[in-house]
């Protein structure tokens, strides 16, 4: 039996897929673990992929060459664009994915890859030599040596699912934990810690009144995650929409007693941006409709996902409190809502490529560091299966930045920012909104992307004759001039009030609200794009002055990022700065000015005293 492999991936979810898929892609010998082969790229959750934050993950996973952008694409039951009529750093695509067939097909893309094996185990520890990680050892004994090691576990360290009063082991409702592999990691240094997640119960379709709802549709040609992606038309499942009631609070707030969380059975912290309906009584009692969508989980399926009802109360709480809301007074419950608690990696051990800083050659990915959700996971498998691939040929890592895309603000915020909860990508975390666009990322990850040597070439000549065309058709529009009476024409027909009192150049007509590309017609030829390029044309003219006032702020961030600090530095004899601090900067061990300014505790007069240090020397 040979057992010896270039990446080792453990897990079988969205962080592990993504990171054997890149591996494998990329030429290495891989082989990916998971506790139950027909459960890989498994939705234990929400059926949803995308959302503000998130889409912009799900296309730059894309771009990069990775793969959930597109299979949601393929596989789902409805996609939406939303918030169009907001500025387009706003706007994003959600979908909602079809449970069944996006896991099933995945397992089918995972089978068909070269390169990669796939083997139903549980892995009980690490090989480690001289804190360098080796490989792994089965629930069964078996040895598997690799030159890398990526851990994708998600809940299930340790898991204990929580119904009410009841409580047994569990990774998930219905599957084993991971019972040994956190004490290995334990063992060889790695601080470990516990988070909790939940979800909502799931109901039978036929058993509901969805007369009383009211339907939400999906979009024939929605603006789809994947530049790549075609399609004549996409699917219009609808979802339902209906609220809670006073008679649903008085319910909940009746039966408080019996939820674990004011019980105290459930004593850890949860996604704070998806709470638990028992969460939400107890800090706004004074709210009576919080919204209730019924997401179909699959066409293959009765199965309804209750979203906006997360909780982990008893039962007959359950029952009780859907018979409160409208349409589901005789809804009958097919699997019970519940919460997992399970050990988690604080990610701040690990360096921006995701290698831990206490054993190398070992990766960490997804919940394991301290995240929630399937993109946040997916961003950081990708990532890691493309550096463990790399690290096998000493080559330096990919590292996104807080300026290249949302990834990079992700990892940065989980390496220097500790939060109390499991982390989300939000919007208001990253800085630089405007150029971090959901619609952009071909354009300001065209670089990593040849870089890594995913994409194929084919891609690659597409996204490099856009950004080309995208560029001299904004040169030309700017410095092409428009005689008055035409501009006036154009402003006329889109319902503009205001009036020009002498000639522009296009660029300035292009920048109205309600004035198109397709609108210059009347007074330039026009040329014919791909929607995805006739976006950046306009947002680029459009939004000239916001983009380049950012563009500044990227450039004196960069500055900071380009001043590297020595490995050698000596924190413990550097004098002045303060003992928070030092302590961030020992264990953080940051690799620029930049990132060390970002470190919870460091002062700006703790930064000017490393400059000079730096200076010094």
């Amino acid at each position: 039996m040979n057992n010896k492999y270039e990446v080792i991936v453990v897990g079988g979810g969205h962080a592990g897929v993504e990171a054997a898929l890149a591996a494998a892609r990329l030429g290495k010998k891989t082989v990916l673990f998971t506790m139950y082969l027909d459960n890989i790229g498994m939705m234990s959750c929400n059926p949803s992929i995308g959302g503000p934050g998130k889409s912009n993950l799900v296309v730059e996973i894309d771009i990069l060459g990775g793969q959930m952008g597109h299979h949601t694409d393929l596989y789902n039951l409805q996609l939406k664009h939303l918030n169009t009529s907001k500025g387009p750093a706003a706007r994003i695509t959600r979908g909602q994915a079809d449970k069944y067939k996006y896991r099933i097909k995945m397992k089918e893309v995972v089978e068909k890859t070269e390169n990669l094996e796939i083997i139903q185990e549980c892995i009980d520890s690490l090989i480690v030599q001289d804190k360098k990680c080796m490989g792994v050892v089965s629930s069964l004994g078996i040895e598997y040596l690799g030159e890398t090691v990526v851990l994708c576990t998600g809940t299930f360290l340790k898991g204990r699912v929580v119904i009410g009063d009841v409580e047994y082991s569990a990774g998930r409702q219905g599957e084993n934990s991971a019972e040994k592999l956190s004490d290995s990691l334990r063992e060889n240094g790695i601080d470990i810690q516990r988070y909790q997640t939940a979800t909502p119960p799931r109901i039978d379709r036929r058993t509901v009144d969805f007369s009383v709802m009211e339907e939400l549709y999906g979009e024939e040609n929605p603006t789809y995650f994947s530049i790549f992606t075609e399609k004549k038309k996409n699917n219009i499942v609808p979802t339902w929409l209906t609220h809670t009631t006073q008679k649903t609070i008085d319910v909940t707030q009746e039966l408080l007693k019996f939820s674990p969380i004011v019980s105290g059975i459930i004593e850890t912290h949860g996604p704070r941006h998806c709470p638990s309906i028992d969460r939400k009584v107890l800090n706004f009692p004074e709210k009576i409709r919080h919204q209730i969508f019924l997401e179909l989980e699959s066409e293959e399926s009765n199965e309804l996902y209750v979203n906006g009802l997360t909780t982990a109360m008893p039962p007959f709480v359950q029952d009780a409190m859907l018979k409160t809301i409208g349409g589901l007074e005789n809804a009958k419950i097919m699997r019970y809502g519940y919460a997992v608690e399970y050990d988690y990696a604080p990610a701040y051990q690990l360096y921006p490529s995701l290698e831990s800083k206490k054993i190398e050659n070992l990766f960490m990915a997804g919940q394991l560091n301290g995240t929630s959700g399937y993109e946040e996971a997916a961003a950081q498998g990708f990532l890691a299966g493309v550096n463990a691939a790399r690290k096998t040929e000493g080559k330096e890592p990919i590292v996104v930045d807080r300026s290249e895309g949302y990834m990079g603000v992700m990892v940065d915020d989980l390496i220097h920012k500790r939060t109390p909860e499991p982390y989300r990508v939000l919007p208001s975390r990253a800085e630089y909104r405007l150029t971090l666009r959901f619609d952009n990322a071909f354009m300001r990850l065209y670089d990593k992307a040849k870089e890594i040597g995913l994409v194929s070439k084919e891609r690659l000549i597409i996204m490099e004759d856009a950004i080309k065309n995208i560029e001299l058709e904004v040169k030309r529009i700017k410095e092409t001039s428009i005689p008055m009476n035409e501009a006036n024409l154009i402003l006329e027909k889109v319902g503009e009030v205001q009036r020009l009192t002498k000639g522009v150049k296009a660029s300035e007509i292009l920048k109205f609200k309600d004035v198109c590309y397709s609108d210059l017609a009347i007074v330039m030829e026009i040329k014919e794009y791909p929607e995805f390029v006739l976006n950046q044309i306009e947002t680029l003219i459009k939004y000239e002055v916001f983009i380049a006032r950012e563009k500044e702020q990227i450039e004196k961030f960069k500055k900071l990022e380009d001043m590297k600090i020595p490995n050698d530095i000596n924190y413990s004899e550097l004098r002045g700065i303060s003992n928070i601090a030092r302590c961030g900067l020992l264990e953080v061990k940051p690799f620029s000015i930049g990132e060390a300014s970002r470190i919870s505790g460091v002062t700006g007069n703790d930064i000017a005293l490393i400059i000079g240090q730096l200076k010094n020397k």
